[in-house]
């Protein structure tokens, strides 16, 4: 154990709609899987915030909320799914830092007390809270995931501002999601750059943009189990390309 080097913590913040940050994480993790590093996906959104899933991405048995309260040891709250690829849930850690149940240490030092050799842990999350991110562990990257509508970059603003609190001196990544065009992308960048240099003296890093297919979102009756389209919240999302996993698994690795 002594010198192993802890993990890179790799906070997707998204502000697209939850359905589509998972896909975004699961898609990422399993990219950069197929460059040969073992990877730990973290799926937190709860199940009420989904609507075209019906349930978690695999099947588990407990929270990591349960591992960092200490009702359960790391290795159950981990399920392998394959080589090289673990996914575990965080739905209940939230409530645990809330309550002040939840106690240290972090995740990537509980990785290596298990003798768990994980190179990256990618938590997808649509409310990057400085309070939970530190339970994952030192060594941060924050991705901030945007489209350029204008709802969209002021919930970005407000997103970067929470990050800082854990961001180092080096400028924070975005990635541009959807719109007419690159340059409607770039565009967008540059004025949510504009923006935090002057609200949070943050500077941004542009990634690029990614262009995006918008479907409508629906979800599922549980009386008829037919699809309906949704009526509250986000009412579309983004089909996202294969090329959006591999621009963002190349700025992390």
């Amino acid at each position: 154990i002594f010198g192993a080097e802890l993990c890179q913590i790799i906070c997707l913040a998204s502000t697209l709609d939850p359905d589509s940050t998972i896909h975004l994480g699961h898609g990422a993790a399993h990219s950069i899987k197929h460059q040969g590093h073992k990877v730990l996906l973290v799926d937190e959104v709860p199940l009420s915030l989904r609507k075209t899933m019906s349930g978690f991405l695999y099947p588990t048995r407990y929270d990591l909320g349960q591992t960092f309260s200490g009702s359960v040891d790391l290795p159950k709250s981990l399920s392998q799914i394959e080589d090289s690829f673990w996914y575990s849930t965080s739905v209940k850690l939230r409530p645990e830092i809330n309550s002040r149940f939840a106690k240290r240490p972090s995740l990537d030092e509980r990785l290596i007390g298990h003798g768990l050799d994980i190179d990256y842990v990618i938590f997808p999350t649509i409310d990057p809270q400085a309070s939970v991110l530190s339970y994952f562990g030192k060594r941060i990257k924050n991705i901030l995931v945007t489209s350029n509508e204008r709802e969209s970059l002021k919930k970005a603003l407000t997103m970067i501002r929470q990050m800082t609190l854990l961001q180092s001196s080096e400028p924070l990544s975005v990635l541009i999601v959807g719109g007419e065009n690159e340059n409607a992308g770039t565009q967008a960048f540059d004025e949510l750059n504009a923006a935090s240099q002057k609200a949070l003296e943050q500077s941004l890093d542009f990634l690029g943009w990614i262009d995006a297919v918008v479907a409508q979102r629906v979800e599922l009756d549980r009386d008829d189990l037919n699809w309906y389209p949704v009526n509250d919240g986000q009412t579309h999302e983004f089909v996202l390309p294969s090329g959006f996993f591999k621009a963002i698994s190349a700025k992390i690795t």
